[in-house]
């Protein structure tokens, strides 16, 4: 009776204000809104292999590469080795822990204790008193156990489980984004070397205006200040050539750090601008795909973690139910070890929970709970930055696309007007500086149609990782 009064005293108190602890409350997430892009028939770029996306052949070799060797690539695979290890450790809490071991030592009784007292006369084998300084052996195995009542390690493999899904997108978004930067880069290289082509060529065309002016300065038809002012433009061409062989210098370096080596020229395609990269995005976009993106999923998935710990910080003011045992081999002399009278085991089981001094559990709880409230934040954040992304890329792309077809009328129209200033130059009915203004301005117009169509590549190089291309 004394026992079942004891526990009916102890049990309110071990459960005690476990009722009292709630868990966070999380406020509605903000919705990916309707809109009248979303593309139900779009391919979505998520599930679309980077090797389908990108048809440059130097370019997927230089993307491989950079996959294969990329050091920060290599650390994200580590790191979900490591998440892996962990989820595989909390499983293993859920089993009882084994070990099996051996010991030998002696005992040495005080000659004024209780324990010598009563064994000095006492025989532990027929004829054969306890000695003072008494040996003992043991082989056998000891066991500890937390039973999982309240399903708290269950809980810790949940939150691990969530942190290794956390890993595994955070290297997709790693390789997204290694993907994006080295076809920008790739873009950018090929973009400066068809700028240099463009100069080169307006030179050549400089050139033999130049031969024109000098041949015309003989009959007394130009002067030596229009003979200048055409080789002073060619020089400044040919310096603009020159910084911009610099500029492809830079840009082959920026490729090889991210493929983690040491500087090297960089193969490319000059054909590799077409119009085959905007086919993905004809038809729509696929703004309900969104959710899938590694970023979104990454920011998802730390978001159940942080659940789960949550969850965790919350049970820890609940008891643990502990069971600890041995089975083995006990004795006194080697000789004795190994028979049937020296098998000793025990077992114990415990019910333990925290009553006073409860401030670290608490303040544990408190900051799980604010921990899972910043977790909802940036989910839904991340997810706002990424329909906002995507939105913006795809508005941005339209605008080009329809500013390149003006733009490529504009160059049309000088290139055909340099042909005809020149005729009328040599027949003496227009000046000098007419046709150094014209072509300037055809100089200046192809050099920007290059451009309009190197910044529609690096928009849909944008979309495609703002989708979450690049798996």
């Amino acid at each position: 009776m004394r026992l079942k009064s004891y526990i009916f005293i102890i049990a309110p108190i071990l459960f005690s204000s476990c009722s009292s602890i709630l868990l966070p409350t999380e406020k509605p997430m903000v919705q990916i809104p309707s809109t009248h892009e979303i593309a139900t028939d779009s391919i979505n770029l998520v599930n679309l292999n980077w090797i389908d996306f990108f048809s440059d052949e130097n370019l997927k070799e230089l993307i491989q590469e950079g996959i294969n060797n990329n050091l920060d690539v290599q650390n994200a695979a580590l790191n979900i080795d490591i998440a892996a290890a962990n989820n595989q450790f909390i499983r293993g809490l859920q089993s009882p822990e084994v070990t099996a071991g051996t010991s030998a030592g002696v005992y040495k009784f005080g000659d004024y204790t209780q324990e010598w007292a009563g064994n000095k006369t006492t025989e532990m084998l027929p004829g054969r008193i306890i000695p003072q300084h008494l040996p003992n052996y043991n082989v056998g195995f000891t066991s500890s156990w937390e039973v999982d009542i309240w399903g708290k390690i269950k809980t810790m493999s949940k939150a691990a489980q969530a942190r290794f899904l956390s890993s595994f997108e955070a290297k997709k978004w790693l390789q997204t984004n290694l993907i994006y930067s080295i076809a920008s880069n790739y873009y950018e290289l090929v973009n400066i070397e068809k700028q240099i082509d463009i100069i080169n060529q307006n030179i050549d065309v400089q050139k033999k205006t130049l031969e024109i002016i000098k041949t015309l300065k003989q009959f007394g038809r130009s002067t030596e200040f229009a003979v200048t002012q055409f080789e002073s433009q060619i020089l400044n061409a040919s310096v603009e050539s020159q910084e911009l062989n610099q500029a492809i210098i830079e840009r082959e370096n920026n490729i090889n750090l991210i493929l983690s080596r040491y500087p090297k020229s960089i193969t490319r395609n000059k054909l590799t601008f077409n119009d085959s990269i905007y086919e993905f995005f004809k038809s729509g976009l696929p703004f309900n795909s969104l959710e899938n993106r590694p970023d979104v999923k990454r920011a998802e998935n730390e978001l159940i973690a942080s659940r789960f710990d949550a969850q965790i910080a919350k049970k820890a003011f609940y008891p643990s139910f502990n069971i600890t045992g041995g089975l083995g081999l006990n004795g006194f002399s080697p000789s004795l070890l190994f028979t049937i009278p020296s098998a000793a085991y025990n077992i114990l089981g415990g019910l333990t929970a925290p009553v006073f001094n409860r401030n670290a559990l608490k303040a544990s709880f408190k900051t799980a709970s604010a921990s899972q409230i910043i977790a909802l934040n940036n989910y839904q954040q991340t997810l706002i930055n990424a329909f906002s992304e995507v939105y913006t890329q795809y508005r941005i792309l339209q605008n080009l696309l329809e500013a390149y077809k003006l733009k490529k009328e504009e160059v049309s129209t000088l290139e055909n007007s340099i042909e005809n200033i020149e005729l009328l130059f040599s027949t003496n009915r227009v000046d000098y500086i007419e046709v150094l203004l014209l072509q300037q301005n055809v100089l200046k117009a192809k050099l920007e149609l290059q451009n309009l169509q190197n910044r529609q590549n690096q928009i849909a190089l944008n979309l495609y990782k703002s989708l979450g291309g690049g798996q």
